[in-house]
């Protein structure tokens, strides 16, 4: 009876042994790439499973990516894995995932879902039912324009599949709620033949069918999507998760661009000071700044918004004294942040040397690897300095500088967080060297706590010790008021076949009572060697037009003599004396200043910036007739000249500006007045036919407009965010009965009406 037993035992022990599978990896070395939506440059679909997390496969952009890999032979494929070393941008979002035997014909599908990386930064695992096949496809959107998939491994099952087909649940993601958010209606559906059911598994919510229900609390929410299985399907699930948050939680931030280590000097009694302050705050999709009050001497002031959390007010002291400036940001959950500084105002100032960055190091790998950011106090004043001189110091930190010239810049961040370049700089061959420029036209922002940003484009081969000092030099400026606009910033190819005129149209608005206007244009060319033309774009000598409102008004002949080096930089290294386009090794790189005050009284003018037409680059890959290794070495090398360009417009004259207000006027409240002021708009045609448009005189904030009749009723709403938003929009009233309307227009502190006869 024992043997009986015994062997009955065994047998159990052998089935249960038979029944268990195991998943496992199928060699990578038997991959290849099917097809491919897309690759960019070198970093092909091969590159998923070269086994090296610092290469990738990278699209050109687009909505949507697929690949096609065949694994070389019939499997039970069970799973997929994805990785990559990106943490940001790039990464997988939708995914669909189908497997078959014949690389024409495809299936439902085997699970679709969201990206996660909640287990790890670098890779995440997607199981499914097994199913016999040779070519995966992987079909996705990703976080940015492109995809950048370091690797792809795919799974077998070490037991046959059952024949059974999956069932992928496409399940709508669902946003960011707040505590006291409605219901929601959950929304899943699956192609298989099971019966779709939901439930919560973490968090504060509670599921009836396919409504969700939040229980007032803060917390993550995981719901999850199940399916049943058939006799011919495999069960499935598939979880969602967003975040519940309480809005009473979150308070608002504020800076101010107000320092208590420099005294308000003044030119005179007049003197109108612009005081910055920053507001933030988070979740910005339930949350908003609502206002920013200013209090001086018992005087209450609503600031003036330049653009989303950004505001000023134009201050007039009252005294030559010490003032107390209370500052309260109040958010639309009703939670404030206050902020007070104790500021002196005086009458004139006298020549001084400020240091902002003192001795600090850019090294790669290091602290600053190649950026530094930093805040510094500088002097505040109106009227009282003619100009503002830099002066920048540059040591090889340990004895150690970098063997290379490197394109570098000097930013300061400007009110509402625009980052604006004072300085292009090259540094030089494995030397240090001092030099100074002119940044007058960037005295305005040169003032109180300013935030600075250093770039300098090292890898490794040294470092660069910088101390940057400013001399604020007394004088009577010639105009007492000044701002800035950032007209274009950024890095563009020169003499794509695809694209030969890259630079984007700029629309630029005038502020009223500009007395002088001045372009500040810094370009420089980059790139050269066998694998792009003519050695351009550094070594390329080429002429740019600057057109006004379509006609050619400045030619900028980028062509620098290197030797003897502009800023007597000596004893460097390498090709120094090698003339370039816009620049020189071991030399700030000065910008062109083109005079455009014949548009001062403009509006606003269309700026465009062409670049040399005749210049092709033929070994750009976007050249359909480039053949590597006949053309030039390799078509996809990436080597291909562009131009970094940078240019501001600045405004000066001798009434109040304000950064940021990108309309004709600024009008300026005083904490010792506060008159409400019309809102001035001119409106055109008028009579009219229903069709008409207005320009502005004051737009300091969000506006809001209204229609009425003449017995008071109203007949539409506006809402505008910008002055272009609101000078490029067409009104349309021609539905309405002819007659007498009233155009009503109100920001934050003003309102003005207009009369329209409607023929």
């Amino acid at each position: 009876m024992k043997n009986i037993i015994l062997s009955i035992a065994l047998i159990t022990i052998a089935i249960i042994a038979k029944a268990q599978c195991d998943t496992i990896l199928i060699a990578p070395a038997n991959y290849s790439v099917n097809s491919i939506s897309s690759e960019n440059g070198s970093n092909t679909g091969d590159k998923t499973f070269d086994s090296d997390n610092n290469s990738r496969w990278r699209t050109k952009g687009g909505t949507d990516h697929e690949i096609v890999v065949d694994i070389g032979s019939l499997q039970d494929i069970t799973a997929m894995s994805y990785k990559t070393r990106w943490t940001g941008s790039g990464k997988i979002n939708n995914f669909e995932i189908f497997v078959t035997n014949i690389s024409s014909q495809w299936g439902q599908g085997e699970q679709f879902g969201l990206g996660d990386y909640s287990k790890s930064n670098t890779s995440d695992t997607i199981y499914f039912g097994a199913i016999k096949g040779r070519y995966i496809k992987l079909k996705c959107t990703s976080t940015a324009g492109d995809l950048q998939l370091s690797e792809l491994r795919f799974f077998k099952n070490t037991c046959a599949s059952t024949g059974k087909q999956n069932q992928p649940i496409r399940f709508t993601e669902i946003t960011k709620k707040e505590t006291n958010s409605d219901p929601i209606q959950l929304i899943a559906n699956s192609n298989g033949s099971g019966t779709l059911t939901y439930a919560i598994v973490s968090g504060p919510a509670a599921v009836n069918g396919s409504t969700l229900s939040l229980t007032k609390q803060a917390g993550k929410v995981i719901v999850r999507a199940s399916i049943n299985g058939t006799a011919t399907h495999y069960q499935n699930s598939t979880d969602i998760e967003f975040d519940v948050i309480d809005l009473a939680t979150y308070k608002p931030t504020m800076s101010t661009r107000l320092t208590e280590s420099y005294p308000i000097e003044l030119a005179d009694s007049n003197g109108i000071y612009m005081i910055y302050v920053d507001a933030d705050i988070d979740e910005k999709d339930f949350l908003s700044i609502d206002k920013i009050e200013i209090e001086i001497e018992g005087e209450i002031v609503t600031a003036r918004e330049i653009s989303q959390g950004s505001y000023y007010l134009a201050w007039k002291p009252k005294n030559f004294k010490s003032y107390i400036v209370n500052m309260t940001t109040i958010a639309s959950n009703g939670e404030t942040a206050n902020l007070s500084k104790t500021i002196n105002i005086i009458e004139g100032g006298s020549t001084k040397t400020v240091t902002s960055l003192d001795d600090v190091v850019i090294e790669f790998q290091t602290a600053n690897s190649r950026d530094y950011y930093g805040a510094h106090d500088l002097p505040q004043f109106v009227g009282t300095y003619d100009k503002v001189i830099a002066k920048l110091n540059v040591e090889c930190p340990n004895g150690n500088c970098d063997d290379w010239d490197r394109w570098a810049h000097f930013d300061i961040k400007a009110p509402g967080g625009d980052w604006i370049q004072i300085i292009r700089y090259m540094t030089p061959y494995n030397v240090g060297c001092n030099h100074e420029i002119d940044v007058t036209e960037y005295a305005s922002l040169l003032q109180g706590t300013v935030d600075f940003h250093v770039f300098i484009d090292t890898w490794g081969t040294g470092g660069w010790q910088l101390t940057l000092d400013f001399e604020y030099i007394r004088g009577t400026p010639k105009y007492t008021y000044s701002t800035l606009t950032e007209v274009w910033d950024g890095a563009f190819d020169f003499g794509n076949i695809a694209n030969l005129e890259p630079v984007p149209q700029k629309k630029v608005y005038i502020p009223r009572n500009t007395e002088e206007i001045s372009l500040i244009m810094s370009t420089s060319g980059h790139g050269w060697g066998q694998n792009n033309t003519g050695n351009a774009a550094e070594f390329y000598r080429a002429k740019h037009d600057l057109l006004v409102n379509g006609n050619k008004e400045y030619e900028q002949d980028l062509w620098n003599d290197c030797d003897p080096n502009p800023d007597n930089c000596l004893n460097q290294q390498g090709t120094w004396p090698y003339d370039r386009a816009g620049w020189c090794p071991g030399a700030i790189a000065p910008p062109n200043i083109v005079n455009l005050s014949t548009f001062k009284s403009a509006a606003s003018i269309d700026l465009d910036y062409k670049f040399q037409s005749n210049y092709r680059d033929f070994c750009h890959p976007n050249n359909p007739n480039c053949v590597s290794g006949s053309t030039c070495v390799d078509c996809n090398a990436g080597y291909n000249p562009h131009y970094n360009v940078d240019v501001h417009a600045a405004f000066f004259g001798n009434k109040p500006m304000a950064y940021g207000i990108s309309n004709r006027i600024i009008e300026f409240a005083s904490v010792l007045d506060e008159s409400v002021i019309d809102y001035a708009f001119s409106l055109f045609p008028n009579p009219n036919n229903g069709r008409f448009n207005i320009q502005v005189e004051n737009f300091n904030s969000r506006v809001t407009g209204a229609l009425y009749s003449v017995d008071g009723t109203q007949h539409k709403r506006y809402s505008f965010s910008s002055v272009e938003e609101l000078e490029s929009f067409e009104f349309d009233i021609s539905n309405l009965e002819s007659g007498v309307y009233f155009l009503e227009l109100t920001d934050n502190t003003s309102k003005g009406f207009k009369q329209i006869v409607l023929q």
